[in-house]
């Protein structure tokens, strides 16, 4: 006695969501020819339901039940089928993932593992489009970084953390300047053509995909000759993931942007590298049967950067608690980095903001956090606080810092944008916080450089005119002699060495020096720290 085939709605109950192709098969062997088999999956209705804005290939539709959307199970089925009928969508899911998560919107080109565009290939653009249709990637605002992509928080269980986030760009980003400061040394590309991502507005393209660096290469084998006999280079090009062990998956997609850019028949060679803090053994392997170099930052630069590089990544991850219990990390970091060109630029804020917590903390009480993130209420729009600090049911302190060299000067319209847009949302927040409530507030701008007499002018002003909340500030000078009074000098020394008497500013300070003040500047013995008669840079010149 033969059975007729079960419903749709039988199977997918049993069996759990799944592609359609993956239904007719099931209903084939239960009997069914297959012409009928894919006419009744096409007429599916009820409670079946056709995951809308996710194409699979051959046109397979993605299948489940009313009582199934948004469970564990779906989301399972789902990445599941992804991973196995779509390397578009499962290089993008893998390389977010490796990235806790959650990425800059404007880095999932770079991520994703598709072109921006090229033929029979799915975009970037559309691969992201069809994933926050599906509702597995989301858009959301994080302050300091701007729009950013996260994943459904049903697929991805670990909450995703803004201060990691933060800590992995920093660090990602002076890595990126040592691979670029090592191109040059080596000359394995063009001194002044490498390009970094988030230095410029558009990021590094080479043929059809963007990168985290690229550069055009002159080296021998890289070179192609044109018609004429004219020099063609090939490129250098880097892609940098930190803070996990990268496995199979997260490397597969750097394998695809690789294959994709093989087959284009103009392009020049590349010399493409892949750089993470690990490797699992199968993705290593899948890395160098391309023919990929696959590195770490101890293998590029030595034991001493990779270990300064792992320590800065823990430390910006919990900056707040470090900052009270261990200050002397800041400067660890310095001497550690400090050698990688652009690296001192890149940690003076993130720094700064340590030591201006460690200050507080210790001098004025309370308890701090560092890079605290808050939304507006009123507008909806995110503010961070550089250093946020309570002294429960008295105080709450919002301090801006800004780890300027001394020879910069915070300007009128650095001042406005703070004391209109950054105060106020803060403020908003704040007040309707129920542990606030009876509290003073206050907001401090804190720079090692000067401000302008407009910018001086203006923060006069509103502190004589503004009752709901106390402003105040401090330039180099006065911060200095704040941190004067903590003992021991530890702090203070770390202070002038990395802040405010800083060799780069010395020699910013010499070179801009009026004529007549230079042989002064260039004579002062190198531990004098007497400040010099010097044309000071404002934040928008430098």
């Amino acid at each position: 006695m033969t059975t007729s085939p079960r419903s749709i709605e039988a199977i997918l109950r049993t069996r759990g969501p799944g592609l359609s192709n993956d239904i007719c098969a099931v209903l084939e062997a239960e009997g069914l020819g297959a012409a009928a088999a894919r006419q009744r999956v096409s007429r599916a209705a009820g409670p079946v339901n056709k995951l809308a804005g996710l194409t699979f290939p051959r046109g397979a539709k993605f299948l489940y039940l009313d009582s199934q959307r948004g469970t564990r199970p779906y989301w399972e089925a789902l990445i599941r089928d992804i991973n196995t009928a779509s390397p578009a969508y499962a290089a993008a899911l893998a390389g977010l993932l490796s990235r806790g998560g959650v990425i800059p919107e404007r880095h999932f080109s770079i991520v994703c593992g598709s072109p921006n565009r090229q033929a029979g290939q799915i975009s970037a653009a559309t691969v992201l489009q069809r994933l926050k249709a599906a509702d597995i990637i989301h858009a959301t605002e994080v302050a300091g970084v701007g729009t950013c992509l996260t994943l459904s928080d049903s697929i991805f269980l670990n909450a995703t953390d803004d201060a990691a986030l933060r800590a992995r760009l920093l660090t990602e980003n002076i890595l990126l300047s040592a691979v670029r400061d090592w191109a040059r040394k080596l000359g394995a590309a063009s001194y002044d053509s490498i390009e970094v991502r988030d230095e410029r507005e558009d990021l590094p393209r080479v043929g059809t995909f963007s990168w985290d660096l690229a550069g055009p290469s002159y080296l021998r084998p890289m070179i192609r000759r044109t018609a004429e006999g004219k020099p063609k280079p090939g490129f250098l090009v880097a892609d940098v993931v930190l803070g996990d062990n990268l496995n199979e998956a997260a490397v597969a997609g750097f394998v695809r942007k690789c294959t994709l850019s093989s087959g284009l028949k103009n392009l020049a060679p590349l010399w493409p590298i892949l750089i993470a803090d690990s490797f699992s053994r199968e993705a290593f392997r899948l890395g160098r049967s391309h023919g990929l170099m696959m590195a770490t930052p101890e293998l590029l630069f030595g034991k001493e950067v990779a270990e300064g590089l792992s320590k800065l990544l823990r430390t910006m991850s919990k900056a707040a608690a470090i900052a009270v219990q261990k200050p002397e990390v800041i400067d660890e970091l310095f001497k550690s980095l400090g050698k990688i060109e652009g690296a001192a630029g890149n940690l003076r804020g993130a720094l700064f903001e340590m030591l201006v917590g460690h200050c507080v903390v210790k001098l004025d009480d309370g308890s701090i956090d560092i890079g605290k993130k808050v939304t507006d209420p009123v507008s909806g729009r995110p503010a961070e606080v550089d250093v946020f600090r309570v002294k429960e049911q008295r105080e709450v302190w919002s301090y801006e810092c800004k780890g300027h060299q001394p020879t910069q000067v915070v300007d009128f319209d650095e001042i406005e944008k703070w004391l209109t847009t950054r105060i106020p949302r803060i403020q908003n927040w704040a007040t309707r916080q129920e542990r606030f409530q009876g509290c003073t507030f206050h907001y401090e701008y804190w720079t090692c450089g000067s401000f302008s007499p407009e910018a001086l002018t203006r923060l006069e002003e509103a502190r004589d005119n503004t009752s709901r909340y106390f402003i105040g500030w401090k330039d180099g000078p006065a911060v200095r002699k704040y941190a004067a009074r903590l003992k021991p000098k530890a702090v203070l020394q770390m202070l002038d060495d990395h802040f405010l008497c800083h060799p780069i500013a010395r020699v910013e300070a010499r070179f801009d020096a009026p004529e007549e003040t230079k042989a002064l500047s260039i004579a002062a013995a190198p531990g004098d720290l007497t400040p010099h008669p010097i044309r000071k840079k404002t934040v928008k010149e430098a």
